[in-house]
């Protein structure tokens, strides 16, 4: 798999915030966000993951080159945890083996990232708290203006929807609002069947997202909708985890 080996599709609005490339042109970052796409029994990344961190490690060097002087020339953000459609691997010590522990290492063996540029994200479950977490462990604490969003072709609706919700209620802290682009990659690794399955899915939880965030309208409101309500982070509703019986024999599972 080389840098420049798969086809990507990218989306943004660029800002008054968003540096340029004084050579290319291309817009420079302040991070790239790698959405978390699931994790085999064995902990290994499954192709489709793979391929969202070639494009983070390719976004990595071409930031290099262009701010050979800045240190990170741009932040990578691993941003996963587990899904709640499956159990978690178990690395030594018996922990769990988070998604973005395996991205991160895949990122330093493969490419030669350093561990310097790699922040992760060991707190979301899910893309709603892929965008939250992201924001609020790292993006807002550091300032950032400018953040990549980088994950498959068959999530980018759903994820799209919901970092422009999530980001969207932050005022930047006085310094404006952060600008958001997003670069998709192939289904690689999927057949037609998970990805029909997996888009049957992605479409039912982007309707749910968008409702919610007619309603959802400030990052208190968020927080409290977030906390009290979701699946994934409600201790309401903590008991639902590890029941996996929905998602038995459903093709979509291949894909998580």
């Amino acid at each position: 798999r080389g840098l420049a080996a798969h086809a990507s599709r990218s989306f943004s609005a660029r800002a008054a915030s968003v540096a340029v490339d004084e050579t290319s042109g291309a817009a420079l970052y302040e991070a790239v966000v790698v959405v978390a796409g699931g994790i085999e029994d064995d902990g290994t990344l499954p192709a489709w993951v793979l391929s969202r961190l070639d494009l983070a490690a390719a976004e990595y060097f071409r930031h290099a080159k262009a701010r050979p002087r800045a240190t990170p020339p741009t932040y990578v953000v691993l941003s996963g945890s587990a899904t709640p459609h499956k159990p978690p691997p178990v690395q030594r010590g018996g922990f769990t083996y988070h998604e973005s522990t395996a991205m991160a290492e895949y990122l330093m063996e493969k490419w030669k990232v350093p561990a310097s540029a790699l922040l992760k994200d060991t707190s979301s479950m899910d893309t709603i708290g892929n965008a939250y977490f992201s924001l609020m462990l790292h993006a807002a604490p550091r300032g950032w203006r400018s953040v990549l969003v980088v994950t498959s072709a068959f999530h980018m609706p759903r994820t799209r929807a919901a970092f422009e919700w999530v980001f969207g209620l932050y005022d930047g802290g006085g310094g404006g609002k952060i600008s958001l682009a997003f670069q998709e990659t192939p289904n690689d690794g999927l057949d037609k069947e998970v990805v029909a399955a997996r888009a049957e899915r992605e479409a039912a939880s982007e309707a749910a997202l968008r409702e919610n965030q007619q309603r959802v309208v400030s990052m208190p409101a968020f927080a409290e909708w977030l906390y009290t309500t979701h699946m994934c982070y409600a201790v309401g509703r903590q008991h639902e985890i590890g029941a996996f019986e929905e998602m038995k024999n459903d093709p979509a599972l291949k894909s998580y």
